[in-house]
């Protein structure tokens, strides 16, 4: 349960309602989304404005998103079934109504889309375990294959330009999520997850659970991990300290109850004021007072530290 952080030309692995109900839509669609060119289409990053090339392909939670779910099949691991496909996507629903129910909470009408990307075989290997140290080139796979997104057939379906992949990989792992970072400017435009198929820290070959698929969708949105070895950049200790006691049950601390177990059916954990300003879906939380690194962000914008003053960025609250 992390994000990852691409600069430049390197891969650098950083650990880390108004009382209405949401609409989430699941398409499915026989044909993966893709334009079927042997190379990458050009993306839309091209041509943004310095302010918009802060974000990637997923930006606030309070904007239209399309999430496409892609089931990938790798050398040597075991395939997919259409059984497996079927649970795996029963929890991306619980962890989408997860989201829909936290949003209204804050006031706020999400309006997320769920499209079926179907199977994909890849051509790299998948390494998978508790670190999930998966190769520049798998990764530099998927980036390619996430640049084939058929982006205009999907906003002529759902008039968004909004677009994040949910790629579901074969084997034990620890889930994670690559994230467009300000400083990158028009490099790694598109946004994914990886959800691995089980839960690597499970003896039991238990499946992934839906409060990691919600935790790495919010990474998508801009949400940053809240626990003991975030590098997020002003994730401290005392911050640290400060959400164990204030906000124990967030679900950017935690994907697990407290007695450590992990629950397939259902999530407990919340959403709390800081991540719901992370993430767009207030404009204000507490902790801006009390925390001043946290000023510094702007919601839904990840940076490594190079981010110019927080009222120079759009959606962006100054201290």
């Amino acid at each position: 349960m992390k994000h990852y952080q691409r600069l430049a030309a390197l891969l650098l692995a950083v650990l880390l309602l108004c009382g209405c109900m949401p609409k989430i839509q699941r398409e499915y669609k026989t044909d993966i989304p893709f334009v079927q060119t042997p190379a990458p289409v050009q993306t839309p990053a091209a041509g943004r404005s310095a302010a918009e090339q802060r974000y990637g392909s997923v930006k606030l939670l309070t904007e239209p998103t399309v999430l496409v779910s892609v089931f990938l099949n790798a050398p040597g691991c075991e395939e997919w079934t259409e059984e497996a496909r079927t649970d795996a996507l029963a929890r991306v629903d619980t962890a989408l109504d997860w989201l829909a129910q936290q949003g209204s909470s804050y006031g706020i009408k999400t309006l997320l889309y769920h499209a079926d990307g179907g199977y994909y075989t890849l051509h790299n290997a998948v390494s998978g375990g508790e670190q999930s140290e998966e190769s520049d080139a798998l990764l530099e796979e998927l980036d390619a294959l996430s640049a084939r997104i058929d982006t205009a057939d999907l906003q002529a379906k759902y008039s968004t330009t909004n677009i994040g992949m949910l790629y579901f990989l074969p084997v034990g792992g620890t889930s994670f999520a690559m994230v467009h970072y300000a400083d990158s400017g028009e490099e790694y435009y598109y946004e994914y997850a990886c959800l691995y198929r089980y839960d690597a820290y499970s003896p039991d070959a238990e499946p992934e659970n839906p409060a990691t698929y919600a935790h790495e969708m919010l990474h998508l949105f801009g949400a940053p991990d809240l626990y003991e070895g975030s590098t997020d950049a002003f994730v401290d200790e005392a911050l640290l300290h400060y959400i164990e006691r204030r906000y124990p049950n967030d679900i950017m601390h935690s994907t697990y109850d407290t007695d450590g177990t992990s629950r397939l059916q259902d999530i407990t954990q919340t959403i709390s004021p800081l991540t719901a300003y992370c993430v767009g879906l207030t404009d204000t939380c507490p902790e801006l007072e009390w925390f001043p690194a946290l000023a510094d962000v702007a919601p839904g914008v990840f940076s490594s530290g190079a981010d110019p003053e927080p009222d120079e960025l759009p959606g962006a609250v100054a201290a």
